[in-house]
């Protein structure tokens, strides 16, 4: 397994677990408040979802590199995904950012202009992660 698609498994688990986290946090604290989902204080939770994440991604990454340090870490072949992977990614992600553009010159709640971008992001990942996995296993 090279070091790009390890640090790809990586960065699936580390995104899968803070979404599932977010998620989990704010649904609880609507479902013991009683109130909506658009009353609940979400900020604090979609922060540290964010901050804890790519903190951990960056420390995980860096103790990779730091074991493979000296070798070659990406070929032809990594770029080629890489480049395959993030333009997947990027339209997903372009389009969550588009549609949070609009819901912001529509008023709508922050609640849901956020989620947009927070769920917007976290498919375009996916879809990216998921094509670098794809084309590590079988080929492009």
């Amino acid at each position: 397994m090279t070091f790009t698609e390890r640090y790809t498994w990586a960065g699936l688990a580390i995104s899968v677990v803070t979404f599932v986290a977010y998620w989990t946090v704010v649904i609880v604290r609507a479902g013991t408040d009683g109130r909506p989902l658009v009353d609940v204080d979400w900020q604090g939770p979609m922060l540290w979802s964010l901050l804890l994440g790519g903190g951990l991604y960056a420390v995980v990454m860096l103790l990779l590199w730091l074991r493979v340090r000296g070798e070659a870490h990406t070929d032809e072949r990594d770029h080629e995904i890489e480049r395959h992977a993030a333009s997947t990614g990027g339209g997903i992600t372009g389009l969550a950012a588009l549609a949070a553009l609009v819901m912001l010159a529509l008023n709508a709640p922050a609640f849901w202009t956020a989620t947009v971008l927070f769920v917007g992001s976290f498919l375009g990942s996916l879809a990216s992660v998921g094509v670098s996995l794809a084309a590590y296993r079988k080929g492009l």
